[in-house]
């Protein structure tokens, strides 16, 4: 009868797995309006970074270094700008970033999608203090995952595994100073739970507290964002974008 895919339902035939696999890395490689890959500034600099390295893994944490010095992270609630543009202002925010990383894969051949989360937006008030009234109730976040060496990668494990990160980290991710995006370069940014221990239960890197749903996978960011709305055109986004926008996240 053949095997169903764990995440889109569809039932196989026998011989079928890798055909459908390929039909899906289509979809995970098209450009997309946040994720504009075929622009050519993002495809020359997808080249450039990419050089002559042949391991995906290598070029994507080359990629996210190179990002982490040349865009300044700043904040903004515009998920919905396009990766190019970022790039082009050399700034973004920390979903900004990471749709840049996103799209410099794909330009490389990498194939992404992400899994959207609607976290608890206290996992931000150590930033805002008096003024977290404007930060929402709860954000979504579309956090990637990348095909390398065969299978789906989490963000957070593109350097390396998280628990045996989460074991050699040096400083716990707190939200209070270096972004997400940033942090996952040398600490363990963990939504899923991944390094709780049956012995002692949620680690210090465990974040999975803040996570009100998990609201599946999806090809692309651009499919997240507009089931979940933009924020930044409400009356609270536009008075956060007013007082906080563009202001060096820190």
């Amino acid at each position: 009868m053949g095997e169903r895919d764990k995440e889109t339902g569809i039932r196989s035939l026998p011989g079928q797995g890798a055909a459908i696999e390929t039909m899906s890395r289509v979809a995970n490689l098209k450009p997309t309006t946040i994720l504009d890959c075929q622009h050519p500034q993002v495809r020359q600099l997808a080249h450039d970074l990419r050089g002559r390295r042949t391991d995906d893994r290598a070029f994507l944490t080359i990629a996210h270094t190179y990002l982490v010095h040349a865009v300044r992270p700043i904040y903004s609630m515009n998920d919905l700008q396009p990766a190019s543009k970022t790039l082009q202002k050399q700034r973004g925010s920390c979903s900004q970033r990471i749709a840049c990383l996103e799209a410099l894969a794909r330009a490389a051949g990498i194939p992404t999608k992400v899994r959207a989360l609607r976290i608890d937006g206290s996992l931000w008030y150590p930033r805002f203090g008096y003024a977290r009234t404007l930060v929402p109730r709860e954000l979504w976040l579309a956090w990637p995952q990348f095909f390398l060496e065969g299978r789906w990668v989490d963000f957070d494990e593109i350097y390396a595994p998280i628990v045996p990160q989460a074991g050699q980290a040096h400083e716990l991710f707190t939200n209070r100073g270096e972004s997400i995006f940033d942090a996952v370069a040398h600490t363990a940014v963990d939504f899923f739970g991944k390094t709780k221990s049956q012995e002692s239960g949620r680690s210090a890197c465990d974040l999975s507290s803040f996570v009100l749903a998990d609201e599946g996978i999806f090809d692309t960011r651009d499919e997240v964002f507009l089931r979940a709305g933009s924020f930044h055109r409400t009356l609270r986004g536009r008075a956060f974008e007013l007082i906080f926008g563009g202001r060096k996240s820190a």
